[in-house]
C-alpha cells in the first residue's frame, strides 16, 4: 500500500502540472484541466494520509532516482533553451509562408512598391470598434516588408477628428496616407492587396506617364467593358499602376502628342493609313515606346495588318502568315484544333526576368526576329510556343474547314516565338544622337491582352511588365497580386482549447505517467 500511495504522490504531480499549464494556456477546454486538478489533488490528498512519505524519501535517495531526476534536469534545461529560442524569435522574427499560393505574403510587386517609398506611409484602418482582423493582418504584411510603413486602427466613433480630416465617410475605409501632408494620401473602400498596393503607387508616384490607344481602325477599345474584345480590364490595370490612358485619333493629327509616353496599337481590324503609319515611324525615330498586338489574317481578304508588318519589318521584326497551332488530346475526345497555345517558355528580359508562370496566347501569329538584323537593332524573343507547336499556313484549313496538320514543306515546327522586344539604338540607325533609342513590344495575339484573356494564366503580368518596360519603368516589374484560395481555416477559443489539450498535452502527459509507473514497478 506504501508503495503504491508512494506512486500515486508522482502521477498527483504530474497531473497537478499539466492542468495548471492548460488553465494558464487554453483555458477553453475546461473539462481538461478539472479533470487534471481534480485527480491530481485526489492523488496528492492519498498520499498525504498514507504512510507513504518515507517510502518515498527513500525511493528519491536510491541511484535510479537519481537518473530518473538527471533526466528532468536535462528536460527542463531543453525546455529553458525552447524558451530563449521563441524569446530571440520573438525580437527578430521572420516569417515564414509554408501555404501552397503563397496566400499570406505580399506578391512581388507589393515588396517592390514599399521598398522603394522615399516617405513614410501609414494605413489608418476606419473600422467598428477600431478592430478588422484581416485588415490588420494585411496592414502588419506591408509593414513587414519595409520599415517606411506602419498602421494604426481607427473607431471612428472616438476619433471622429481623424475621420474628418481624410475625409472618411464609409466604414471599412482605408486611408493611405504618403508624408505629412493631407493632399498626398487616398481612400480605399475595399479592402485587398491589389487596391492599397495601387493606392501606394498612386500616392507615391511623381508623375503619371500617359498611355494612348491608337483609335479608327477598329482597334481593341480600352472603355469597353462588356464584350470580350474589349481591353477595358488593361486600362483598368494601368491606371492602377498609376498611368493616364487615352485614346488616340492619330488620322486627324499631324504627330503623336509630345506627352505621350507609350503608343499601344490593339489589332487593327481594318487598314491603317499610310499617314497614321508614317506618324508611327516618326515616333519612334524621335525615341518613341510601342507596343502593337496582332491579328491572323483571314483567308479569301487583304491583310488590314500588312503596313503595320511592313513598318515592323524596319525594325528587325519578321511576322509570320500563319497561325499558331498546339493540340491538345481530350479524353473521350480526341485532339482539339489548339489555336490557344500555353507558353512556359520566355526569353532573357527584364519583362520576363524570374518569370515562369503559364501564359495563353488565343489565335497568335508567329514573330520573330529578322535575320541578320540591322546594326543597332536588338530582338528578344520574349515568348516562345511549346515543341509540340507549329505555324501553321494552311489559313484556309484552319479557318473554313476547322482542321490543321503539319506540313514540313510549309510549316514551321516549334518553338515559334509569339512575342519580341526590340530596342533600338537611334544614333547607330542615323536617326538620332548618342544614347537616344526606341522601344517595342510585339505580341502575334491580341486577344492576349483582352478582357477575355487578360486574367487568364498571368497574362495580366506579362502585359503590364511590357508597358512597363516601354515606359521606362522596369522597377514596378513584378508578378502582381492575385486572388487566391487559401486551405487555411481558423479556430474558435474553445476549439483551440481542445485541439491544444488533446495534441500538446494529453498526450506527453499519459506517457509520463505510463513512463513513471514502468519505472515504480521496476524499481520495486
Amino acid at each position: 500500500m506504501a508503495k503504491s500511495s508512494a506512486q500515486a504522490g508522482i502521477i498527483g504531480l504530474i497531473l497537478l502540472i499539466f492542468g495548471t499549464i492548460d488553465y494558464f494556456i487554453a483555458s477553453g477546454f475546461r473539462f481538461f484541466v478539472f479533470v487534471n486538478l481534480a485527480a491530481g489533488i485526489f492523488a496528492l490528498v492519498l498520499w498525504a494520509t498514507t504512510s507513504s512519505r518515507e517510502s518515498l524519501g527513500a525511493a528519491l535517495g536510491s541511484r535510479t532516482t537519481r537518473y530518473g531526476a538527471n533526466a528532468v534536469i536535462y528536460s527542463l534545461a531543453f525546455i529553458a533553451l525552447l524558451v530563449a529560442i521563441n524569446y530571440l524569435a520573438d525580437k527578430h522574427d521572420h516569417r515564414f509562408d509554408t501555404t501552397q499560393e503563397k496566400v499570406f505574403s505580399l506578391s512581388s510587386q507589393s515588396m517592390n512598391v514599399v521598398r522603394n517609398l522615399n516617405k513614410p506611409l501609414k494605413f489608418y484602418g476606419f473600422f467598428q470598434g477600431g478592430q478588422d482582423q484581416k485588415a490588420k493582418d494585411l496592414y502588419e504584411a506591408y509593414a513587414y516588408a519595409s520599415p517606411k510603413v506602419s498602421y494604426q486602427m481607427v473607431d471612428p466613433d472616438k476619433h471622429p477628428e481623424l475621420a474628418e480630416r481624410y475625409k472618411v465617410s464609409v466604414m471599412g475605409t482605408t486611408r493611405v496616407q504618403y508624408g505629412d501632408n493631407p493632399a498626398d494620401g487616398t481612400n480605399v473602400t475595399e479592402l485587398s492587396e491589389e487596391n492599397l498596393t495601387n493606392a501606394i503607387i498612386k500616392v507615391s508616384k511623381g508623375t503619371r506617364k500617359v498611355v494612348d490607344f491608337l483609335d479608327g481602325e477598329g482597334e481593341g477599345d480600352p472603355n469597353d467593358s462588356k464584350s470580350a474584345n474589349g481591353f477595358a480590364s488593361l486600362k483598368q490595370a494601368l491606371e492602377g499602376e498609376g498611368y493616364t490612358v487615352r485614346k488616340l485619333f492619330l488620322a486627324s493629327k499631324p504627330e503623336v502628342p509630345a506627352d505621350t509616353n507609350l503608343v499601344i496599337v490593339a489589332g487593327p481590324t481594318r487598314e491603317i493609313s499610310s499617314h497614321v503609319i508614317d506618324a508611327l515611324t516618326a515616333y519612334l525615330k524621335r525615341g518613341g515606346h510601342l507596343m502593337v498586338t496582332l491579328r491572323p489574317a483571314m483567308p479569301g481578304s487583304p491583310d488590314p495588318e500588312a503596313g503595320l508588318i511592313k513598318m515592323l519589318g524596319g525594325w528587325g521584326l519578321k511576322v509570320g502568315d500563319d497561325v499558331i497551332v498546339d493540340q491538345v488530346l481530350r479524353l473521350f475526345a480526341g485532339p482539339a484544333l489548339g489555336l490557344n497555345p500555353v507558353v512556359t517558355s520566355y526569353g532573357t528580359h527584364p519583362i520576363t526576368n524570374g518569370f515562369t508562370q503559364r501564359t495563353v496566347f488565343p489565335m497568335t501569329r508567329s514573330v520573330e526576329p529578322e535575320s541578320p538584323l540591322k546594326p543597332g537593332l536588338s530582338v528578344v524573343e520574349l515568348a516562345k510556343t511549346s515543341e509540340t507547336s507549329w505555324a501553321e499556313t494552311d489559313l484556309v484549313g484552319i479557318f473554313q474547314q476547322q482542321k490543321a496538320s503539319f506540313d514540313a514543306g510549309k510549316d514551321q515546327k516549334g518553338p515559334v516565338a509569339v512575342a519580341d522586344a526590340v530596342d533600338a539604338d537611334l544614333k547607330t540607325l542615323g536617326f538620332g544622337k548618342e544614347g537616344e533609342s526606341a522601344r517595342l513590344v510585339v505580341i502575334g495575339s491580341t486577344d492576349f491582352a483582352s478582357n477575355q484573356y487578360f486574367n487568364q494564366f498571368f497574362n495580366r503580368d506579362f502585359t503590364v511588365n511590357s508597358v512597363d518596360w516601354l515606359a521606362g519603368e522596369e522597377k514596378s516589374i513584378s508578378i502582381r497580386p492575385r486572388t487566391l484560395h487559401s486551405s487555411s481555416f481558423r479556430l474558435t477559443v474553445d476549439q483551440f482549447s481542445l485541439v491544444f489539450a488533446l495534441s500538446v498535452l494529453m498526450l506527453p502527459e499519459l506517457l509520463l505517467i505510463l513512463g513513471v509507473a514502468v519505472w515504480w514497478e521496476r524499481r520495486t
